[in-house]
């Protein structure tokens, strides 16, 4: 009897060690993480008179929210591809549309705007810039939601901007509606919509500079400027708002990358390019032959400080005479494929002996560092949300990289600070 109580107390005082041992072990490891979320870092808030280009992870296309040095706020695209094999960030429980529209209600609580969105650009009217059909949520106020009618669900726009409002005829209605298959209608349905609640809507200008404004701007901000540099094969010329064609031949066999709207920010030194997928390049599987409008965008542009890669870094763009003109001090990569960017591209945008300045290059998300290899995916800073921080002025700026698949956006990577 005794031996049996004996052998009792030992098996119970071992079982409380080993409870005792678990709980200090989960006491320490919720210290570590408790600890971990006290330094982790997070970007700056922002403060009159700074410049904020993001550019958001999601996988599943392209979406760029602005945020001007009056707190004017302005997003270019918000795609949505629809395709489940492009790994999507953080994780697939929300739409790529409802991920974006998160990360910018982050980012723009407390500005002039209320919550709205100033402005929005659709850059071209493809799924990775606007939404599409797949995976669209269903239609509330009589649209499909997805991308930038998602978007709009949960942060108004006052204005929205697009290559082709408001008759969608060039180069032909059919084109237009090819472009997107089905989800056009879906966006014309959105549009009806949203400007009997107030919405505004306007066809891109070629050359102005007027267009995208600061809305809530003093005086002492007066080195911003936005100009639009093309769209549908026209090209600003230089001077004033007169506009050229790029193109001699017929516009009926344009792919809609080649309609693509091109803007260059100024604010201060500082300058920055987005294209959409504005084409560099003939590729085989394209049928126009006029297809380089980089080469003619390029000196227009003049040289910048960032921008972001027209078509994603795909085999047509990205050429020499355009990253010749523009000689990029950041280049950043808005990827959602494996294809995003192709290692021919970026091996020769890359290369040393370029003959261009220093550069650092950025990328939203990792699915093509097996294809790209290690030796050119080691030339790339960490991946996720890319942030642009110019300071007030525009005399200095920073580069900061934000956790694409943590839900409070620490920060993972920052450059150092450059003078301009």
């Amino acid at each position: 009897m005794t031996k049996h109580i004996l052998l009792s107390c030992l098996a119970a005082l071992a079982a409380s060690l080993t409870i005792q041992a678990q709980t200090q072990s989960q006491s320490t490891t919720q210290s570590t993480t408790q600890s971990t979320d006290q330094t982790a870092e997070y970007l700056p808030q922002w403060e009159e008179g700074c410049l904020d280009i993001h550019t958001i992870s999601t996988g599943r296309g392209d979406a760029c929210l602005i945020i001007m040095p009056d707190g004017t706020t302005m997003m270019i695209d918000a795609g949505d591809n629809g395709k489940a094999k492009d790994k999507q960030h953080p994780d697939n429980s929300l739409r790529a549309g409802e991920w974006q529209a998160r990360y910018i209600k982050h980012f723009i609580q407390g500005l002039p705007g209320n919550g709205k969105i100033d402005y929005a650009l659709i850059t071209h009217l493809h799924n990775d810039h606007m939404g599409s059909c797949k995976e669209a949520l269903p239609a509330v106020n009589g649209y499909l939601r997805s991308g930038i009618t998602l978007v709009a669900d949960e942060i108004p726009y006052c204005c929205l901007v697009d290559r082709a409002w408001p008759d969608y005829d060039f180069p032909s209605k059919g084109k237009v509606l090819s472009a997107n298959k089905g989800f056009m209608e879906e966006y014309f349905k959105f549009i009806e919509y949203q400007r009997g609640k107030g919405m505004r809507m306007e066809q891109f200008q070629v050359g102005s500079n007027k267009q995208f404004r600061m809305k809530y701007a003093r005086k002492a901000e007066a080195g911003f400027e936005i100009r639009n540099l093309c769209a549908n094969g026209e090209l600003w010329t230089g001077k004033g708002r007169r506009c050229t064609k790029m193109y001699s031949g017929d516009p009926m066999l344009f792919d809609e990358n080649m309609n693509s709207c091109a803007i260059r920010l100024r604010y201060g030194k500082f300058s920055y390019y987005n294209g959409g997928d504005l084409s560099g390049g003939n590729y085989n599987i394209y049928p126009s032959q006029e297809r380089d409008f980089e080469s003619l965008v390029g000196p227009v542009c003049g040289e910048v400080t960032a921008m972001k890669a027209n078509h994603h870094g795909y085999f047509d763009t990205c050429n020499d005479n355009f990253l010749n003109a523009l000689d990029p001090e950041v280049f950043i990569v808005d990827a959602r494929s494996n294809n995003h960017p192709v290692p021919p591209t970026f091996s020769r945008l890359s290369r040393p002996d370029s003959g261009r300045g220093a550069c650092e290059y950025y990328i939203t998300v990792d699915q093509a560092r097996q294809k790209l290899g290690e030796e050119l995916w080691s030339r790339f800073q960490p991946w996720g949300h890319i942030v642009i921080r110019v300071y007030p002025g525009g005399e200095s700026y920073q580069v900061f990289v934000l956790d694409a698949d943590s839900l409070d956006y620490r920060v993972i990577h920052k450059s150092g600070l450059r003078q301009l």
